[in-house]
């Protein structure tokens, strides 16, 4: 085996050491410092490829605690209810989005942010989902997708859903803050934009909304 094959399998070797330990920030997994490579060019008869792995510097007091906010959810006439909380430790990090929510059908519902925080006329009044950046509907881990697609989370045969969610993109401040919107639950699966049709394109053919609530930052 040459020494520069040998060194790639050192350093991918590595790499996967070092992000189970970096990569995680009270328990959750993927909320952490990135680590960053940089490669060295050989020099001939001095030294093989070099690797540098470092970590990025905390710009942030981890000791403090996060931002938070908190969403009642209210159903149609249907006796859904439930209370998520979203916390962001880094600003302009991800958030954590978790809690619980019963009185559902069994199976998969789809959950968005909507563009407006206003429930007066129930959760019709809350809009479309949020897309500042006016792409397309995607999943959760689509490099394009609404800022708001979160997924689809799964009810039990009891009714009862229990939510943790890492979502990269949202936020609790700055220009992708959700905070003052509405989070908005749907009658049906997300198909995340895949069903290639108007429908799917625009909000993942999940049907209507059967539980709403605003985004009250609460720290």
């Amino acid at each position: 085996m040459s020494s520069n094959i040998f060194l790639k399998l050192f350093i991918a070797g590595l790499l996967t050491i070092c992000s189970a330990n970096a990569r995680t920030f009270e328990g959750i997994p993927g909320f952490g410092r990135n680590l960053i490579v940089r490669s060295l060019p050989p020099i001939p008869d001095f030294q093989s490829n070099l690797y540098e792995v470092y970590m990025e510097p905390l710009l942030f007091d981890p000791t403090k605690p996060p931002l938070q906010a908190v969403v009642v959810l209210a159903g149609e006439g249907e006796g859904i209810q439930g209370e998520l909380t979203l916390s962001q430790w880094t600003p302009g990090g991800p958030v954590l989005v978790q809690g619980n929510v019963s009185g559902l059908a069994p199976g998969p519902h789809g959950l968005h942010v909507a563009r407006r925080g206003d429930l007066r006329e129930g959760c019709k009044s809350t809009g479309k989902h949020f897309n500042p950046y006016l792409h397309r509907h995607g999943g959760p881990r689509d490099p394009i997708r609404h800022l708001g697609d979160l997924g689809n989370i799964k009810a039990g045969e009891d009714g009862v859903a229990k939510i943790k969610i890492v979502d990269p993109l949202i936020s609790l401040s700055g220009p992708r803050s959700v905070a003052g919107r509405a989070l908005s639950l749907s009658s049906s699966e997300d198909d995340l934009g895949r069903a290639g049709t108007e429908d799917s394109a625009l909000d993942g053919s999940s049907g209507m909304s059967i539980a709403c609530g605003i985004i009250g930052l609460i720290s």
